[in-house]
């Protein structure tokens, strides 16, 4: 058996001369098994073993007998061993979960703290291909994707599985040859646990109506892990086309999600999911099969993931984001001429001139001249509010919600844009349009100047961002009002 696990350590490339490797030592048959092989095998390859048992507080003297055992075991070898005592039973209160799913958070976290300690380059693990079967039913169970039914990676550094390649039955059959004694954990037998359930009452009759059943199920999950390795290359290279991270979240194009396959659709966007909840253990397919649903709907259509999280169609995206809504803005700013104004990541400077000395109005995409005595009230930089509209020619209105629209500017994009107001009269939705109504003629006397100026802030480019977004061209000179017109 050793022949086979020590070319299974080589085929996944597991250990490298002159590294430190930790062993997890329970004092079981697998965990006694392993850090045997891995104390040979080292001696053969050039890198250190150590052992590290971890007591969870939980079966009482049993516990301490289990303890005991691995420090004799390692001190009879010549391995160092770290023992470390956990109240688990107080973590699964505290954090509210089962037993089992504490011990199994608290023997990580103890791992992954001897790794960054830098004690530890690799951290060996005695999970076997009943453990596998285990781990494939209980996710089958549960609902799961690929990456769930092929259950445990042999490595997922700093974390490997050299045992994955035998089963249970092999490694006491192994153990009994050499005469090594392994202890026996009571809880093992214990139906309270979903483990034990489907060991005892899954796989052991699997076993018996079809042998070998584990063998093959471990066999299957390779072969999994290695169309998932394949799909994973796929699916990097659709990130690269489609997928762009955003501050909020991730957004997605319609145009590729559509032409992809389903099942390639799926992945991808579980992918996304997957990111931006963090390893939220609430995600399930259903979650994606509903975002899929999603894409067929009206542009602004939005769903409730888990983790606070929002799916929300746009017009020539899909956007992935954490929370509901528009970031909170700033208060408006009331302007007069001669000052220099700070709103939203931009700097507007405003000053007032004699029409007569201008000359012609030239066109400019961040400037903009206004007629003054037009203006009936108070000039404030703000976001958009109920009640907002544009002047067009002949005094006619056109609501600011509408304009945004026709120019596909996506819901979550509206209450970003940065106005220029009169009350409800939008002088200028900055950099697109100004309206009509305070345009400059040959009558105006006075002129109004304002100019927007990129400042170092990160929403510094706000306006471009808006401006992508609609995939039109920004409005404000002649020929786009002229546009504007006909859109009416």
């Amino acid at each position: 058996m050793e022949t086979r696990v020590y070319g299974y350590m080589e085929r996944w490339k597991m250990t490298e001369p002159g590294m430190r490797v930790l062993t997890g030592f329970s004092g079981g048959a697998d965990s006694v098994a392993l850090l045997a092989m891995l104390q040979e095998y080292g001696e053969r390859q050039g890198f250190t073993v150590e052992a590290l048992h971890v007591n969870h507080g939980i079966r009482g003297a049993e516990a301490k007998r289990d303890q005991v055992f691995c420090q004799a075991f390692c001190e009879a070898r010549g391995i160092p061993c770290k023992v470390v005592y956990e109240d688990v039973p107080a973590y699964a209160r505290r954090e509210k979960i089962s037993l089992e799913e504490a011990g199994r958070a608290v023997r990580y976290r103890v791992f992954s703290g001897e790794v960054a300690a830098g004690r530890a380059d690799r951290v060996a693990l005695a999970h076997h291909q009943n453990d596998q079967a285990e781990t494939m039913l209980f996710h089958l169970m549960r609902g799961t994707g690929l990456r769930g039914l092929r259950g445990m990676e042999p490595i997922r550094l700093p974390y490997i599985r050299p045992l994955l390649c035998v089963s249970r039955q092999e490694i006491e059959s192994w153990l009994e040859k050499r005469q090594m004694i392994w202890m026996e954990d009571s809880t093992n037998q214990e139906l309270a646990y979903t483990r034990n359930q489907l060991r005892h009452q899954v796989i052991a009759p699997m076993e018996a109506i079809r042998p070998g059943s584990i063998g093959r199920m471990a066999g299957l999950a390779e072969r999994l892990l290695e169309l998932e390795d394949y799909l994973s290359g796929e699916l990097e290279r659709l990130e690269k086309q489609g997928v762009q991270k955003e501050e909020e979240g991730f957004s997605v194009s319609l145009k590729m999600l559509k032409d992809l396959h389903p099942a390639m659709r799926k992945l991808l966007i579980h992918g996304c999911l997957e990111s931006l909840l963090s390893g939220e253990r609430d995600l399930k397919a259903l979650h994606v099969d509903q975002v899929c649903r999603l894409l067929e709907g009206r542009s602004g259509s939005r769903l409730t993931l888990p983790g606070g999280c929002y799916a929300v169609l746009e017009y020539e995206k899909l956007l992935l984001k954490k929370g509901y809504g528009g970031k909170k803005t700033e208060e408006e700013v009331y302007c007069v001429p001669g000052g220099e104004y700070h709103y939203m990541g931009e700097i507007f400077c405003l000053t007032l001139e004699n029409c007569k000395k201008i000359g012609k109005i030239p066109v400019n995409r961040y400037t903009k001249w206004f007629d003054y005595d037009k203006i009936k009230g108070n000039v404030v930089l703000r976001t958009r509010r109920p009640g907002d509209y544009l002047e067009l020619s002949g005094g006619r209105h056109k609501k600011l919600k509408d304009y945004l629209i026709d120019c596909k500017i996506p819901r979550e994009k509206r209450d970003r844009c940065i106005l220029l107001a009169d009350e409800s009269h939008i002088l200028w939705v900055a950099g697109m349009r100004i309206s009509e109504g305070c345009k400059v003629t040959e009558d105006t006397k006075r002129v109004l100047k304002v100019q927007m100026r990129k400042s170092e802030s990160p929403d510094s480019n706000r306006m471009d961002e808006v401006q992508k977004e609609s995939g039109k061209p920004i409005y404000g000179t002649q020929r786009a009002a002229a546009e504007f017109e006909q859109e009416e």
